[in-house]
């Protein structure tokens, strides 16, 4: 049986796993891209902050952001009874975006296999073990892989480098509650945040003319109060005050959508022949709205450390892990800092589990 070979193979096809394999091409390096799909007919969206403009002209990307929102802020309630309106522009920045996920995931796939990268699709790592200097990968859909580095870019479950036996950190058990509704308007150009008892909502119009509206909320706190049920996912919905208003809950819902929206992180963040990026790498909570901009900003710091380690050298490894644990110890401090502002429920478990700083996690390589 035949065996194909690439230097490297990027298991997972998101922003993160497509921009490696960018970056990889703007070094001379070739990569295989493997793409699992879930299948989720229903898709949350999600907010890039103005900064990933910037992270997508570095990989020459910038037009995956053609036809989507531009998104100038966040509208508040959080820690005070009076809304706050948050402009990008009071803080020396442009603009972000209210991102069609699907059709920007796509664009930067498409960008990749344009420049000649191989991308395979409905595919995945099925088996890993050790071969030589590098990699015997079992592909789906392509048989046997050998690659002298594999990047696990599969998200929060990590789950190349969970087969490479690396622990997973996590942190919470916040998840997203979300449906669509339709857009009035009330939304327009922005982002809409209002905490409440038993966590916090999120809302944001979206390229398709719909509206999402999103309830983060810790799994056993949905599960006690039938939160993830839609009769009374509506009923805390109405009793919400600058949601409701902003975009009024529709009569009826027919079901409610959940995805894992919890922090966390890999306890290595890089080892001999092997990678994390994006959120295979750390997870953060929605609060930051740091997603899209976390994967890239991964992706353009792993590349040259990727490339080095197909030389042999794993001191650009080491230094990517240490970008990586202080990134990690700041989210902590800001996560904090930032749960600490509402102080409204202190009697509520949503709300205290969040009011002391975790113990320190280390990434290292």
């Amino acid at each position: 049986m035949s065996v194909s070979r690439y230097p490297v193979a990027i298991a997972g096809a998101g922003p993160a796993g497509s921009a490696v394999a960018l970056a990889l091409h703007a070094l001379g390096v070739e990569a295989l891209l493997l793409d699992r799909p879930l299948a989720q007919p229903f898709r949350i969206g999600e907010s890039a902050t103005p900064d990933v403009a910037g992270l997508l002209d570095r990989l020459g990307a910038g037009h995956a952001l053609d036809g989507h929102l531009r998104y100038h802020g966040n509208l508040s309630l959080w820690g005070s009874e009076t809304p706050r309106l948050d402009h990008f522009l009071h803080r020396g920045q442009g603009h972000g975006w209210h991102l069609d996920r699907a059709r920007f995931d796509q664009a930067l796939r498409q960008e990749a296999m344009a420049r000649g990268v191989t991308a395979l699709g409905d595919s995945g790592v099925d088996g890993i073990a050790p071969s030589g200097d590098g990699w015997r990968l079992q592909v789906r859909g392509l048989g046997e892989v050998e690659a002298k580095v594999v990047v696990d870019a599969g998200g929060r479950r990590s789950p190349l480098a969970s087969r490479l036996g690396v622990e997973r950190h996590r942190l919470d058990r916040l998840q997203a509650l979300a449906c669509h509704a339709p857009n009035h308007g009330g939304l327009s150009g922005y982002s809409l945040v209002e905490a409440a008892p038993y966590g916090w909502w999120y809302a944001a119009a979206l390229p398709d003319g719909r509206a999402l509206a999103t309830l983060m909320v810790d799994q056993d706190l949905a599960r006690g109060q039938k939160l993830d049920q839609p009769a009374q996912f509506l009923a805390a919905w109405r009793a919400t005050r600058l949601l409701a208003e902003r975009l009024p809950p529709p009569a009826r819902l027919d079901a409610v959508h959940a995805f894992a929206a919890h922090s966390g992180c890999v306890a290595r963040a890089a080892g001999r022949g092997w990678i994390c990026v994006g959120d295979a790498l750390m997870g953060l909570d929605p609060l930051t709205s740091s997603g899209i901009s976390g994967a890239l900003g991964d992706a353009l710091a792993a590349a040259p450390a990727i490339a080095a380690m197909l030389d042999g050298d794993l001191a650009p490894a080491r230094a990517y892990a240490k970008r990586a644990d202080d990134g990690f110890r700041r989210y902590l401090a800001e996560r904090r800092r930032h749960y600490r502002q509402e102080t409204r429920w202190p009697e509520q478990p949503f709300w205290q589990r969040r009011a002391f700083a975790p113990a320190a996690l280390a990434v290292s390589a």
